[in-house]
């Protein structure tokens, strides 16, 4: 019997800057949890500007599943993903949100969470529950590792769950908390150490007419002191 979920990795190459020989891919850490979770399916598909991350998406999101989640892989400096601008990327997701379930979107890429409010933006009209980005130039290995800890735990989530915001939040929460808050994840633009609780964007808009999506990074470490 056929997973009812996908999960989609568009990554475009990280260079030799990230590893020797440009070897570096998140592809392994996913199909890992994909063996030890098997709830799902996944895809896998570099990009390299606007059009192959529009071909590769469209090639995958034809597909037949009930829900679909994203994972931007990718090195990112302020409103620009590598090869393409955040907003067309977003415009080009939103759209296919409008007419397929894409639940979630995890931007693995530094800098991208800055933008809370044009991942507000581009949640409006669509099926889009939840988006997370960092807020800082993040270390690529803790980065990847945080990304598949937070896939294994909202992976597992009913769809009844994305009917309240609080849902989403308290799973993301619970894929934090083996985390230190105060654990430095990255830096910020004048190289200093970055804290994880800082460093996280989620914004949330729960399924249901009239829910309107809002940012909710300042709760996921609410409990810590």
């Amino acid at each position: 019997m056929k997973n009812k979920t996908a999960l989609i990795i568009l990554e475009r190459p990280w260079g030799n800057g990230t590893s020797h020989n440009n070897r570096a891919s998140v592809l392994p850490f996913f199909q890992g949890l994909q063996q030890l979770n098997g709830d799902f399916d996944l895809f896998h598909s570099q990009f390299y500007e606007k059009k192959s991350f529009e071909m590769a998406l469209d090639e995958m999101i034809e597909l037949d599943y009930e829900q679909f989640y994203i994972y931007i892989a990718c090195h990112g400096k302020g409103r620009r993903l590598d090869g393409l601008n955040l907003t067309t990327a977003m415009r080009i997701i939103h759209k296919r949100a409008q007419s397929n379930n894409i639940v979630g979107v995890l931007i693995g890429a530094c800098d991208i969470g800055k933008n809370p409010h044009t991942l507000q933006a581009y949640s409006e009209a669509s099926s889009i529950v939840w988006q997370f980005a960092y807020k800082c130039f993040v270390n690529w290995l803790d980065g990847t590792l945080l990304d598949v800890k937070i896939f294994d735990t909202l992976l597992r989530l009913k769809p009844k769950s994305f009917n309240d915001s609080k849902n989403i939040v308290q799973a993301f929460t619970q894929a934090l908390a083996d985390f230190r808050a105060d654990a430095s994840i990255g830096i910020d633009e004048d190289e200093q150490p970055m804290l994880l609780k800082d460093s996280l964007t989620l914004v949330v808009q729960a399924k249901g007419q009239g829910k309107q999506a809002k940012d909710f990074s300042d709760e996921l470490f609410a409990t810590e002191d």
